[in-house]
Formats: C-alpha cells, sequence, structure tokens
C-alpha cells in the first residue's frame, strides 16, 4: 500500500508533540543546525523570523525551527512546496491538493501537511540522492506558473531556503499536523529524480497562459451556457465541469471573465449558484478529497472579495497590451533577468521607493513600465504618460514627473522620444542586468520557443499584476489616503496574519510617524484592525464604501475615461493638422461634425474625421472641440442626438 495512501488517525496527531517533532528533524535535516525564532522582550514571538542557529543536540529548541532544505554543497536533500493561506485558505488547500493529484499520478512519493492552525500547507518530498538547485528551481517556477498562493522562494535559495518541518511547533501555538502520508516517505528517501523532471515537463505543458483570453479550462466542460454573454474563454471556464483539478483557480477565472464583460455583481451571484466552474463558491474542500457546501454568508462573503480584485485585475488588463511572442528569445531571456533584478531592488531596499509620496510614485511607474515589458515580450516598450499613469492609479502629470526623475536618476533609459501620436520609447536601465556580457542572438525563426522561459515569464506577470492591482484603488489616489497608505494596505494582504508598527515600518523602508499616520487613516476607516500582536486587515473589505464616503468613488474609472476624450481629440487635432499640409488635390472630402450620417463604411483603414471645429477668425477652437468630444459627437452611434449639441 503506498505510504500516501491515509492519513495518520487522530489519536496519533494528538500523541505528537515537540519531542517526536525534534526526533523528526534530526533525521531529515540536511544540515547540522537548524534556524530559530527569538522571543521579544515581552516574551512572545511577534516577528516572523529564524535569526539565531541551534545545534542538532537532544536538546529541542524553545521556540520554533525551521530546517534549510539543501546540504552545504546547494544540493536539495528535501523539498518543501509552502501553500501560503494568507490570502485564501480555500486556495491553497485546492492548490495543495492538485499538485499532489499530479505526485499521486506520477507515483512520486510525498507528505502533505497542514503547517498550522493559520490553514496553509506544506507538501514535501525527499529525492533520493538529492535533487540539484537548477532542477529544483525549474521544478519550483513551473508549479509556481500553475498555483498562486504557491511560495516557492525557499527552492530558489540553495543556502537558506528553509521551512519548518512537519509536526514542527509554530508561533501562534499550533504544530504541524501531517494530513495525507507517513513520515517514512522523508525518512527514507525514495522520489527518483527523473519522475520530479517529469513532473516539471508536465507542469510547464499544461501551465496557465499568462493572459486570460489564452487560458483554457483545467478539465472536461459541459454544455452550460451563461444567462450573459460572455468572450469565448469565459464561457469555457463556466462550463468547466465541478471547476476542473483545480476549482478556485477556474473560479477565479470566471470572475475574471465576468469583469472584463461589464458583468453586475448581481449577474455574478447568479452564474455562482448555476455555472459548473464556480463550484469553488458553493463547495469547500474538505482536505481529504470530499468537497462540503459553504455557508451562505461564508459564500457571498468569498465572492464579493474575489470579485472586487477581479475587478482590479480587469480594469489593469483592458490598459495593457496584449502578449506577444518575441522573434528572439534572448531578447526575452534579458527581459525577465532584468526583471527578476528590479524585483529583488524594490525587496532589499524598500526605504528608496517608500520615502516620500514622489518617490512611492516612482515605484509604481517602474513596476507599471516593466509590466508592459512582460506582457509585449519587449525590451523596449512604448509608453505614454497617461497609460502609465492608469496602470499605477496617479494622474498623468505625476506620471510624467515620475518618470523624468526615472530617467535622470538613471533607472530607466529613453531610447526615443514622442513623435505625433506615438509615444515615447524607454527600456530597463543597465543596472539592472544580471550579465555584463554580451548574449549571444539566436535566429529569428525559431523552433518552439523554450516552455520554462514562457514559465518564468508567467510567474513574473502575476508578481507585477499583484503588485499593481493591490494598491490600485480610489480610496488610495491624491483625493483619498494617498499613494503609500495604499502601500501599507496592499502590504496587509493577510486577513489572519497581523504585523506590528515597527516591524511594518523597517518591512516597506517607512519612518515610523508615517507608518503610524497610515495605520491611523485605515483604522479609522475600520480596514485595519488592532490585535494584540499586531495590525491584521479586516475581514470586510470596505474600500468601496469609504470612497463613496468621501465623495472619491469612481475616480479612476472617471480619468480612464477622460485620458480616452483626451487622445481622441489628439487623434482629430493630427488628422486635421495633416489634412492642411497636404496638398489640396490629396485631401479627403470631409463632413461637418454635427452632419448626420445615413451610414458608416465597416471595412478597416484609416478613419476618416470630420471638419475640426473653427473660431470667427479661422482658428482651431480646441473648446469646442472638446465639447464635441465629450459628448460623443464623433461616435456614429450618438448621430440622433447632435441636433442639442449643435444647438
Amino acid at each position: 500500500m503506498s505510504p500516501n495512501t491515509h492519513a495518520p488517525s487522530p489519536d496519533t496527531h494528538a500523541s505528537l508533540n515537540t519531542h517526536d517533532a525534534w526526533q523528526l528533524t534530526r533525521r531529515i535535516s540536511p544540515r547540522d543546525s537548524v534556524r530559530t525564532m527569538v522571543r521579544e522582550a515581552d516574551g512572545g514571538l511577534h516577528i516572523n523570523a529564524y535569526p539565531h542557529l541551534h545545534t542538532l543536540s537532544t536538546q529541542a529548541p524553545s521556540t520554533p525551527w525551521c530546517m534549510r532544505l539543501a546540504d552545504t554543497d546547494g544540493t536539495f536533500k528535501q523539498l518543501c512546496f509552502d501553500f501560503d493561506a494568507k490570502t485564501d485558505d480555500d486556495a491553497a488547500v485546492e492548490d495543495s491538493e492538485a499538485l499532489a493529484a499530479h505526485l499521486t499520478t506520477l507515483g512520486i512519493p510525498h507528505v502533505l501537511c497542514e503547517s498550522s492552525s493559520s490553514g496553509g500547507r506544506h507538501l514535501w518530498i525527499a529525492p533520493a540522492g538529492g535533487y540539484s538547485s537548477a532542477q529544483t528551481a525549474a521544478l519550483a517556477i513551473a508549479a509556481r506558473a500553475h498555483y498562486r498562493t504557491l511560495d516557492h522562494g525557499m527552492l530558489l535559495n540553495p543556502r537558506e531556503g528553509a521551512a519548518r518541518p512537519p509536526l514542527s511547533p509554530h508561533r501562534n501555538g499550533s504544530h504541524s499536523r501531517i494530513l495525507h502520508g507517513t513520515p517514512h516517505a522523508l525518512l527514507e528517501p525514495a522520489a527518483d529524480p527523473q519522475q520530479l523532471d517529469a513532473l516539471t515537463e508536465l507542469l510547464r505543458a499544461t501551465a496557465p497562459a499568462s493572459h486570460p483570453a489564452d487560458s483554457s479550462p483545467s478539465g472536461p466542460t459541459s454544455n452550460h451556457n451563461p444567462h450573459r454573454t460572455l468572450s469565448r474563454w469565459g464561457k469555457a471556464h463556466m462550463a468547466t465541469t465541478r471547476g476542473g483539478t483545480n476549482p478556485s483557480w477556474t473560479a477565479f477565472m470566471c470572475l475574471l471573465a465576468a469583469a472584463s464583460a461589464g458583468w453586475s455583481l448581481r449577474d455574478v451571484e447568479h452564474a455562482a449558484r448555476t455555472a459548473p466552474g464556480m463550484e469553488h463558491y458553493r463547495t469547500k474542500n474538505t482536505g481529504r478529497g470530499t468537497r462540503r457546501p459553504r455557508s451562505t454568508s461564508e459564500a457571498t462573503e468569498r465572492l464579493h472579495r474575489q470579485w472586487l480584485k477581479a475587478l482590479g485585475i480587469a480594469q489593469l488588463h483592458s490598459t495593457t497590451p496584449q502578449n506577444s511572442e518575441p522573434r528572439d528569445l534572448s531578447d526575452l531571456s534579458e527581459l525577465l533577468d532584468r526583471t527578476q533584478t528590479l524585483l529583488n531592488t524594490l525587496h532589499t531596499s524598500p526605504g528608496r521607493w517608500t520615502r516620500t509620496e514622489a518617490a512611492a510614485n516612482q515605484r509604481s511607474v517602474l513596476i507599471a513600465l516593466a509590466h508592459l515589458m512582460v506582457q509585449t515580450g519587449k525590451t523596449t516598450v512604448a509608453a505614454s504618460i497617461r497609460d502609465l499613469g492608469l496602470l499605477a492609479g496617479i494622474g498623468r502629470t505625476t506620471a510624467a514627473t515620475a518618470l523624468r526623475t526615472l530617467v535622470d536618476n538613471g533607472w530607466i533609459t529613453k531610447v526615443h522620444p514622442t513623435d505625433g501620436p506615438n509615444a515615447a520609447e524607454f527600456e530597463l536601465s543597465h543596472r539592472f542586468s544580471t550579465s555584463s556580457g554580451n548574449v549571444r542572438s539566436q535566429p529569428f525563426k525559431n523552433p518552439r520557443p523554450p516552455t520554462e522561459l514562457f514559465t518564468a515569464r508567467s510567474v513574473i506577470a502575476q508578481q507585477l499584476t499583484d503588485l499593481l492591482t493591490d494598491q490600485r484603488h480610489d480610496l488610495f489616489t491624491r483625493a483619498g489616503f494617498g499613494h503609500r497608505t495604499g502601500m501599507v494596505y496592499a502590504h496587509l494582504r493577510s486577513i489572519d496574519r497581523s504585523v506590528t508598527k515597527d516591524t511594518l515600518a523597517s518591512t516597506l523602508g517607512l519612518d515610523p510617524r508615517t507608518a503610524s499616520r497610515a495605520l491611523g487613516l485605515l483604522r479609522s476607516a475600520r480596514l485595519v484592525v488592532k490585535r494584540s500582536t499586531g495590525w491584521a486587515r479586516s475581514r470586510q473589505d470596505r474600500r468601496d464604501t469609504v470612497a463613496r464616503q468621501l465623495g472619491i468613488r469612481g475616480t479612476l474609472q472617471a480619468r480612464a475615461e477622460r485620458y480616452r476624450r483626451e487622445r481622441e481629440q489628439w487623434a482629430w487635432w493630427l488628422a486635421e493638422y495633416a489634412t492642411m499640409t497636404s496638398q489640396p488635390r490629396q485631401r479627403p472630402r470631409r463632413h461637418h461634425v454635427t452632419s448626420r450620417l445615413l451610414f458608416t463604411a465597416d471595412e478597416g483603414g484609416e478613419r476618416n474625421w470630420p471638419r475640426y471645429p473653427r473660431d470667427t477668425v479661422g482658428r482651431a477652437d480646441h473648446r469646442t472641440a472638446r465639447t464635441y468630444v465629450d459628448a460623443g459627437v464623433l461616435s456614429p452611434t450618438s448621430r440622433w442626438k447632435l441636433g442639442d449639441v449643435a444647438a
């Protein structure tokens, strides 16, 4: 019988203690020491850090400990896949069960643990003879592309990557609990490295696309038809039988498709009751291969919280271009290296990007630029100040100021200036390059691109999306609580984990006074709560309610519409200027802006703009032109309303 067939009985778990956990750690640890936590002055364990070393003696540590996964040579003797439940405990369960199903299919022995009472999951594998750091990194990146709750950083760090072992204590007083498998799978490593390589290839081949429109269902589909029109990919996810192999991911893709199609919350609530793909919002994974119904309040709270997140991502995708396939894979490899270095810089030097509101704006613009580059697959990208402002949640003038500062300080390079309707082109500075050597170019006509590059691209694209959407809200605009307060709220992504003010200030690079002010604003709006161990995000997302009370609800949407009109007027004036400077015989016949067209041509090609308004002396009347644009006169669908505008 497979060691992963049955979980230990509850009596077995009850008999486990710190001594059992320490004895297991001593037998499976690749090193002769572990890292331990340090108690604060009040005796509590408030900071989730393990700064001290404790040798593998017979005496167990007095505080929780974590075990390095690789030996001193960098070979991984234990693999731990950490599924974080800080934002969605059910998603962590779904993701861990989905990966465990792949392991069972491939015959790879494993142990699945509930890491603590907070609901996270640890999935352990012991490779026979060890697994190299390069192979481990490839597997970790492939798995992260699949599972959004996976924290794969420990598997990318052969020197200090560590995790709490099975049965070990947690700082909240609970213990790691084995759900499936037995410790023998870790005491006697039996996972064949070739099987792990096969797992990597399987995950790469089935990885979700980085852009929703290119995604496909994770399981069989039915003939379900949504009650409102959806895109083709949205219909496929809605019809996925019982949510497919990963119901939480499928359900969120359904929400994202609905948000992109302009559905209302009432439409989504109806679909959550009927659509096969939204099984995640009707039932809950028990962790034992079965599902049980959710309570009405739990299902509603979860659906509403995820719907707000889907709306934010849908708005972000409406601003960014579709993914494009790079012709030269060396460009994509260089781009991913630079972007990863950028992310590391933001993490290791937070104070540089948060000490002032202007610095925080520069950070957001830099992330927005990297997001555009990863989405297009190009190291050089054209980016207008309006697009960058919409992506970052700031105004166009603020984005323009941030861009100039980034260029002056050498963080980005302006490759080509603005040219008429074409935006300026930028690239990340070479200070983000990981190598100073030249990269050999590959021929333009490649066979199928290496899957590992596109897998890494999906992972980095998701990281950039999270950084942009977590703080992009009407409430965190200048008229509301401000950009840095939004960064504090975004950092408190967990609804179950608390952070002290000092830890928050240190992690984000804020001075204590700024951190206190941000927490005060969030607390006054009941967006965060004070606990005995620190600050945590409120379970209910009240950002829309608070923004409505402050009279700023819809600020970002109104800004996007205003920028759209500015672009339309600018394109109209450029067409007028081109006509003015062309030969008379080359000028097309143009109707007056208030003329009522009986029909419009559907053929592609250059748009036939009407005559630009003029004042009494023949000069361009930009104010009147803006009035026509705001009224929608240039749209053929509003031609029956022109009489009121003309009057």
